[in-house]
């Protein structure tokens, strides 16, 4: 073959390679948009087939995918859980949703008859469970609010006994004007120099409540909230200086500030006790909220190992214990009948209510028949720390939130203030004893708060909106059906959502996004207070809260020295983060400027 056939040769083999190789690419190419066009056909037909599913994203009570079911929406909406599962209701027809997570089957409700059922009609049926328990378990072991059965109605009847007395209420009320006088009102005007400082009001009501809540329960004062003007940490002293420096110093004034300091100085706890408390407190508080964002498996084997966020909870836990202990014995040591907190209370009663019969409380109480019995000193902790957890950031929560809509609702502040301004002309003209300077009063009476109704019905509009406890979980003991017709299992978790059911038009009528406290006066502007099924803030039936009227005293307290003394306003485009936990809070707390009122 000549070099010139070969070279001809050459040529047409390349030309038939690069031919081949061109080929190929177009067919893999064509195959490769071919599969293409039928993967997109494939996901829209099935998410056409997922979306209108009935069981799936059809379904009118949550969106879910097989197998794992809502799980993927949770998460997505977990900075916004109370807020989504609000739309969730407002875009179904149905008051009562099933959600599917992973294998796990519940249901949320906003029915009022469904809520009357699981904690009035069928109350033995829908208990708190075991699987609540846990989460809880450490921090208030078997109180109150961690416990059915037997051990509940125990707690239920004594508690019962100690917060019907008036005593208790006017001690309530004496600590709080305290704090409020002595602490609260300093606390804010040492800001007055400067006008733009901002302050997480929040964060001061988070602290007043908390020394509120231990004098109430131990007769210990921990001195949390304590203005940069307050030089002295204990109470009696730097609440005597600080009245008189604000025109609060009369003797009137002055012999409740005795009188708190007489009831809760005999309490020398060590102060070294006294602030590993505080913040062993707050710690074991955040961490045992979190155990409910994650799977109980996670957080138990931090524990066993130690580890994390369980090992802040044990050391946390460790300083509450030794807290505790310290005031109970001490406490035990003295029985001081003239003592008026919660502790002294429960120890001086004549004798313990009868035990359960089942046995349930034998390692509750100790004692012999000639001596009396008395609650063990475990059990008594447990009982003690549920009240602090429900005392304190129910009251912050509800207070919070209604400054924040007082200030964007400045006609419903005035409204508030005329009421005030009422109940300061009836103090001029009273033949009660002499208040001092009215215009510089820093506190209001029992008998004043009674005559609050427009501010009654201005808390009760927020907390439809905001409620403290925006959810509640209970376990179905047995099968049942609920009376709109949806079958339960037994161990199926049943709750009611407070949230979604104070935005719902259905409950509230269409102006139910509106902040009206109007809708809670009657045509002589008295306060009438709505169905506790249809407003379950404070829960129903059996369980409802004990402390109810004390929670409005005290907020009703801390609205009114707060709003008569001071303005509030808050930062420009501000907007709350809600927490999602036990207690709703904002996460971003409340900034705000604050400024003297001026009349």
């Amino acid at each position: 073959m000549t070099l010139q056939a070969a070279a001809v040769f050459c040529r047409v083999d390349q030309y038939s390679l690069f031919h081949k190789t061109t080929v190929t690419s177009f067919h893999l190419m064509e195959a490769f948009v071919l599969s293409f066009l039928v993967g997109c056909l494939s996901i829209g037909l099935l998410y056409l087939l997922w979306k209108h599913h009935p069981s799936y994203g059809g379904n009118p009570a949550a969106p879910a995918f097989p197998f794992v079911g809502s799980l993927p929406f949770v998460l997505l909406n977990r900075h916004r859980m109370y807020e989504w599962t609000s739309e969730l209701f407002d875009r179904s027809t149905i008051l009562t949703r099933k959600i599917k997570l992973v294998s796990s089957i519940s249901y949320s409700t906003i029915d009022p008859q469904v809520v009357h059922h699981i904690l009035k009609s069928k109350f033995d049926s829908y208990p708190k469970g075991p699987n609540f328990y846990p989460f809880f378990a450490d921090l208030i072991g078997r109180g109150i609010f961690n416990c059915d059965g037997s051990l509940w109605r125990f707690q239920r009847k004594v508690a019962s006994y100690v917060f019907t007395s008036a005593s208790l209420r006017d001690f309530v009320v004496t600590i709080v004007n305290t704090e409020i006088s002595g602490r609260l009102l300093p606390a804010l005007d040492a800001s007055q120099p400067h006008p733009a400082e901002v302050i997480d009001i929040q964060m001061l009501l988070t602290n007043c409540m908390f020394d509120i809540t231990c004098q109430f329960t131990f007769g210990a004062d921990p001195a949390c909230l304590k203005s940069a003007k307050l030089s002295q940490p204990h109470v009696g002293n730097s609440v005597a200086t600080d009245a008189t420096r604000m025109g609060l110093g009369d003797d009137r004034r002055v012999d409740m500030i005795n009188d708190v300091t007489e009831k809760i100085s005999h309490s020398k706890v060590p102060d070294h006790i006294v602030q590993a408390f505080v913040c062993g407190f707050q710690d074991a508080l955040q961490v045992t909220a979190e155990r409910f964002l994650v799977p109980q498996f996670w957080w138990r084997i931090m524990k066993w190992l130690n580890i994390g966020s369980e090992k802040r909870l044990k050391d946390g836990l460790a300083a509450v214990e030794n807290f505790t202990t310290f005031v109970i014995e001490q406490s035990k040591r003295e029985r001081d009948t003239n003592r008026r907190d919660l502790l002294a209370r429960f120890l001086n009663l004549p004798e313990v209510f009868p035990a359960a019969e089942d046995g349930t409380l034998q390692s509750d109480v100790c004692g012999d028949e000639q001596e009396g019995k008395s609650i063990s000193d475990s059990f008594l902790r447990d009982i003690l720390l549920s009240f602090i957890l429900a005392g304190r950031d129910a009251v912050v929560s509800g207070v919070t939130f209604c400054l924040w809509l007082l200030c964007l609702h400045p006609r419903v502040e005035e409204n508030v203030l005329g009421e005030l301004r009422g109940i300061i002309e009836d103090r001029k003209f009273s033949n009660h004893e002499d208040v001092g300077d009215v215009d510089k009063v820093g506190t209001f009476t029992y008998e004043e708060v009674r005559k609050m109704n427009y501010l009654h019905a201005v808390l009760s509009e927020s907390m439809r909106s905001y409620p403290p406890v925006p959810a509640n979980v209970k376990f179905a003991a047995e099968d049942d059906s609920l009376p709109d017709g949806t079958q339960v299992f037994k161990g199926t978790r049943v709750s009611y959502n407070a949230f979604a059911m104070g935005r719902a038009a259905r409950i509230w009528g269409t102006d139910c996004l509106e902040f009206q406290p109007e809708r809670w006066l009657n045509e002589h502007g008295v306060f009438e207070p709505a169905n506790p099924f249809k407003y379950p803030v404070f829960q129903a039936g059996p369980r409802i809260c004990l402390g109810k009227d004390l929670a409005f005293i005290e907020m009703k307290l801390l609205m009114a020295s707060l709003i008569w003394n001071f303005e509030f306003a808050l930062q420009p485009g501000f907007k709350p983060r809600l927490s999602y936990g036990v207690i709703m809070l904002m996460v971003n707390g409340l900034l705000v400027t604050v400024k003297r009122r001026l009349r």
